[in-house]
């Protein structure tokens, strides 16, 4: 992931005509990551009778070439279900939880981002994806993405550091 980072930096820098600090791309590769897990696991479930659990499902994805994020996700195996709906929802999101903490617990960021960040932006980016799919706003987040650091950028919807204000 340390390229992905490296990458998305200068592409950034080149993109703002500015230095960009290393929270920012930091945060973007977590997030991009969990979101590739968490937008299989919601469309599997709303779509069609699977569970897919991240890793045990051999979830892929592809990169968007200059931007970096993911572009296309592909898994293998996932588990199908006669569950109704809102069954199949909780048992991806907590397949996708046990996998996505493991990952953000365990990713390696040139900055500081500490347990309480990684922790939240699990559960976010679910919640983020999940509101994204039922056509609702999205939802307050205990976690940042730092998009705010950039040259006139200012917090994104739901931020954590709007939440005072």
């Amino acid at each position: 992931m340390h390229d992905w980072r490296e990458r998305l930096s200068i592409s950034t820098a080149r993109q703002y005509a500015a230095v960009v600090p290393d929270s920012m791309p930091s945060a973007f590769v977590l997030q991009w990551t969990l979101e590739a897990a968490a937008e299989a696991g919601v469309h599997a479930a709303r779509h069609h009778p699977w569970v897919v659990h991240p890793v045990e499902s051999g979830l892929s994805f592809e990169l968007q070439p200059s931007q970096l994020y993911p572009v296309a996700a592909q898994f293998e195996r996932p588990r199908v279900t006669t569950e109704p709906l809102d069954d199949r929802l909780e048992a991806a999101r907590a397949a996708y939880r046990v996998d996505a903490l493991e990952l953000a617990l365990g990713y390696r960021s040139p900055v500081r981002l500490g347990q309480h960040t990684r922790r939240a932006m699990v559960d976010d980016v679910w919640a983020m994806t999940l509101a994204r799919a039922s056509g609702q706003r999205p939802p307050a987040r205990g976690s940042c993405c730092f998009i705010y650091v950039l040259p006139g950028v200012h917090e994104c919807s739901g931020c954590p550091r709007l939440a005072g204000a």
